[in-house]
C-alpha cells in the first residue's frame, strides 16, 4: 500500500484519527474530501488481519455504492437456520441481504480510499497519551508527537481515546470466538450464497459459519456479559457440525464485542467517539461495520461544521447519534433478550412464520428499520412475550 509520508506536514492537522477501521477511515475519507489536513493513525502495520466475521448488511451500498465489489467474496441471499445444530431450516431470499468480506482487503481499501482523498496515514504507529496543547491535543507516540485541533477515536474496544474521554467508566463486553478455516471449493459449495445461523448452542447467543473464497469463517458470540468458557461451546459447534469436524484451523481468535447499554455521552471538548469505541454496535447480532462507517461519517461532518465554524462544540454528534441509531438500537435490544432468553421459542415461531426472516432481511437491506421488526415480532409473538413478562422472566416490554 502506498502511504504518503506524515514527515512532508510540519502544520498541526485539522484532525488526527485513532484507528484506521471502518470508522476512522470512513471519518478520513469524509474530512480529507472536504479539503481538510487529516492524519490516520493505526497500531498495526496494513493490511493486517482483523478477527471478525466480515459480514456487511446490504445497507453499508448506502455508504460506499459499487466501491466495495471489489473484495466482495460472497453475495449472499439467504440463511440456514438452527436451534442447537439438530433441526434447521433454510430461509433463502430473491434479491441479496448482505456480502461477506475478509477485513484485511476490506480494511486496507477504505484506508486507499481515504489516501487518494488526500489523508496522511501511519501505520504500526502506536499511540501511548493524549494531552491537551495550545491549538488543540498533543497524540504521543513512541517515536515522535502529532499535533491536531480535533481528535476522532476509532480505534475500537480498547479504545485509549476512549480511557482519556471516560476514565473511571466501566465497560460491558460480550465474549467472541472466531475462526477461519480453509475449506476445498466443493464443501464451500454447501453454503455458497447462504449463511448458517444457531440459536441454543451458546447461552444467550447464537454461532455461525459465513462462506468466504475457498474459506469459511466460524464462530460463537454471547450476548450477556462475558460466558465463561467459550471454547468449551466453540469446540461443540465445531465437533457438532458436519462441515467443520476435524477441519484444521487456520486462525483462531477471541475477541470482546463492546455491548451497547445507556445512553452516553460521546463527546467531550473537540474529541468524539465513533464505532465500537463508542459501544456503537448492533445489540442483536452483534453487527459493527454499518454502524462504524455510518458514524464516522456523522463524525466528519459534525467536525467539519465546527472548523468552519471556528467551534470547539461537538455536541451535535450526540444529538445525531442518539436521534438515528439509539431508537433501532434500542428495539434490537428488546428482540435480542427475547429471542436469546427463548432460542428453542423463537425457532418455533420462526419455522411457523418464515416471514419474519424476510422482514429481517429488509433491516439488513435498510429497506426496513428495527422498530419496525420489533413490531412485526410482537404482533406473532405478542402472547409469548406477555406470559413472560407477566411471570417475571422478561423485563423488557414496559
Amino acid at each position: 500500500m502506498s502511504l504518503r509520508e506524515v514527515n512532508e506536514v510540519s502544520t498541526i492537522f485539522d484532525a488526527i484519527i485513532v484507528g484506521a477501521g471502518p470508522a476512522g477511515a470512513m471519518a478520513a475519507y469524509e474530512l480529507s474530501s472536504r479539503g481538510l489536513q487529516v492524519l490516520l493513525l493505526d497500531k498495526e502495520t496494513f493490511p493486517r488481519y482483523k478477527p471478525c466475521g466480515g459480514g456487511l448488511s446490504l445497507k453499508v451500498e448506502t455508504l460506499l455504492g459499487d466501491e466495495i465489489k471489489p473484495v466482495v467474496e460472497k453475495t449472499i441471499k439467504g440463511t440456514y437456520f438452527s436451534y442447537q445444530q439438530k433441526e434447521g431450516l433454510y430461509l433463502i431470499s430473491d434479491t441479496p441481504v448482505a456480502y461477506m468480506v475478509m477485513r484485511d482487503k476490506f480494511d486496507a481499501l477504505l484506508v486507499d480510499r481515504a489516501i487518494n482523498r488526500g489523508t496522511y496515514f501511519k501505520d504500526n504507529t502506536q499511540v501511548m497519551a493524549i494531552k491537551t496543547a495550545p491549538h488543540g491535543y498533543e497524540i504521543i507516540t513512541p517515536h515522535k508527537s502529532f499535533y491536531g485541533r480535533y481528535i476522532i477515536g476509532a480505534d475500537g474496544v480498547n479504545s485509549i481515546v476512549r480511557r482519556y474521554l471516560h476514565p473511571r467508566r466501566r465497560r460491558v463486553l460480550a465474549a467472541s470466538i472466531e475462526a477461519e478455516i480453509p475449506l476445498d471449493e466443493n464443501r464451500c459449495e454447501t453454503l455458497k450464497d447462504i449463511v448458517h445461523i444457531d440459536f441454543g448452542i451458546i447461552p444467550y447467543g447464537y454461532a455461525w459459519i459465513f462462506p468466504k473464497n475457498r474459506r469459511l469463517s466460524a464462530g460463537i458470540a454471547g450476548f450477556k456479559g462475558v460466558v465463561k468458557q467459550p471454547k468449551r461451546y466453540f469446540k461443540r459447534f465445531l465437533s457438532d457440525n458436519p462441515l467443520l469436524k476435524d477441519a484444521r484451523i487456520d486462525i483462531l481468535k477471541g475477541y470482546p464485542i463492546p455491548l451497547y447499554g445507556r445512553s452516553e455521552t460521546l463527546t467531550k471538548d473537540r474529541i468524539i467517539l465513533v464505532g465500537d469505541a463508542g459501544n456503537l454496535v448492533d445489540p442483536f447480532f452483534g453487527e459493527g461495520i454499518y454502524y462504524a462507517l455510518r458514524t464516522g461519517q456523522i463524525g466528519a461532518e459534525v467536525i467539519s461544521k465546527a472548523i468552519t465554524n471556528n467551534s470547539s462544540d461537538l455536541t451535535e454528534y450526540d444529538r445525531l447519534i442518539k436521534r438515528e441509531l439509539h431508537p433501532q438500537f434500542k428495539a434490537a435490544q428488546k428482540v435480542s433478550q427475547f429471542i436469546y432468553t427463548f432460542p428453542r421459542t423463537w425457532f418455533d415461531i420462526l419455522s411457523e412464520h418464515p416471514e419474519l426472516a424476510e422482514k429481517y432481511y429488509q433491516v439488513l437491506r435498510g429497506k426496513s428499520r428495527y422498530t419496525d421488526f420489533l413490531r412485526d415480532l410482537t404482533l406473532i409473538a405478542g402472547s409469548l412475550m406477555k406470559t413472560a413478562f407477566k411471570k417475571g422472566i422478561l423485563r423488557i416490554f414496559k
